[in-house]
């Protein structure tokens, strides 16, 4: 699944029985800071967790909103064809280079090539 590639992804693994895979996405934001050192993803995840935190329960919230930050970017590219984003998400590593390797495919589309991958963030609205 796409979070094993990062190590950082206890969290998720832990209010998810099953991570749902990156597909039909609300995709919020594809920024680029650092003078292109760095690029952030972030987008809802498809469904609710079956273990969600306890303060999540009880605030009402139905949604998982997740930000993946990328560094020492090597390639990127990026086309948009609506101004809504909607698409899947591809995250694979390059075993030989260990580069990560990021798609989105859909209204927007990105290709992402990155030394350096982690789950910024996890937070429920």
């Amino acid at each position: 699944m796409w979070n094993d590639y990062f190590s950082d992804d206890k969290f998720i693994s832990m209010i998810y029985t099953n991570v749902p895979p990156l597909k039909n996405l609300r995709i919020e934001k594809i920024e680029i800071s650092r003078e292109g050192n760095r690029i952030t993803i972030g987008f809802d995840l498809p469904t609710f967790p079956d273990n969600p935190p306890k303060k999540w329960l009880e605030r009402g919230y139905s949604t998982v909103f997740i930000e993946l930050d990328f560094f020492d970017i090597k390639e990127v590219s990026l086309k948009s064809i609506e101004n809504t984003y909607r698409g899947d998400i591809e995250i694979k590593k390059d075993v030989e280079t260990d580069i990560f390797i990021v798609k989105v495919i859909g209204t927007v589309e990105t290709l992402i090539k990155a030394g350096v991958g982690i789950i910024q963030s996890v937070k429920g609205y």
